[in-house]
């Protein structure tokens, strides 16, 4: 009796198995990579304001900066023998670049004090009045910011990274040496005259916004 008010069981759907291939192009991104993947600052985007303490006083960087070429350079060690020539090789320049209008600017994660004391230092051993300002930055919250700390090379230091910042206030250049390895002087020089010559020319085409 009770047969006519059963409804009929469903049919069992059986799941079909999809061969899919592989695309021909794939990457396995590491899950390393995706937990501490953060902003930093890339070639044509426009670098953010900040401020900080320096050797030289406050520095508030867009105005600072704005309408010059910048050298933004991180200091993974200073008193380091590494670091030491880098900024007495700096030094050696740095009147030139004053003249061109070009700004150098350090930032290291030492006190103001230990980065005054550093640069007689510098000054001493390369018969150069170091005069170039270095931002202090002892917890770190800049250098992180710019992607200037990377974990697996040292937690506590920076790498070397060295941005060059045209006078819009854009990343021009970007160079990440590792500590073991310093810094070219005359490529960065290069670099710098290169990414002007490039600069001045889109200016003349008008192709700066």
């Amino acid at each position: 009796m009770l047969s006519k008010f059963r409804k009929p069981a469903a049919p069992v759907v059986r799941p079909r198995r999809v061969h899919r291939e592989l695309p021909s192009t794939w990457v396995e991104v590491p899950s390393d990579y995706t937990d501490a993947a953060r902003w930093s600052p890339r070639i044509g985007e426009y670098f953010p304001n900040f401020s900080g303490d320096s050797t030289d006083g406050r520095i508030t960087f867009h105005p600072y900066t704005s309408g010059h070429w910048t050298i933004f350079f991180s200091i993974a060690a200073a008193f380091s023998e590494t670091c030491t020539v880098e900024l007495a090789e700096l030094s050696g320049v740095q009147q030139e670049l004053c003249q061109e209008g070009v700004k150098v600017i350090g930032i290291a994660r030492n006190t103001v004090a230990e980065l005054h004391s550093w640069r007689q230092e510098v000054s001493r051993r390369s018969g150069h009045q170091v005069t170039l300002p270095i931002l202090s930055d002892p917890e770190g919250i800049l250098t992180s910011t710019f992607g200037m700390i990377h974990p697996l090379q040292d937690e506590n230091s920076t790498i070397r990274k060295t941005l060059i910042i045209d006078p819009r206030l854009r990343v021009s250049m970007n160079f990440e040496y590792p500590l073991y390895i310093s810094r070219s002087i005359e490529e960065l020089l290069r670099t710098l005259d290169a990414a002007r010559d490039h600069y001045q020319e889109n200016l003349l085409r008008g192709r700066h916004g």
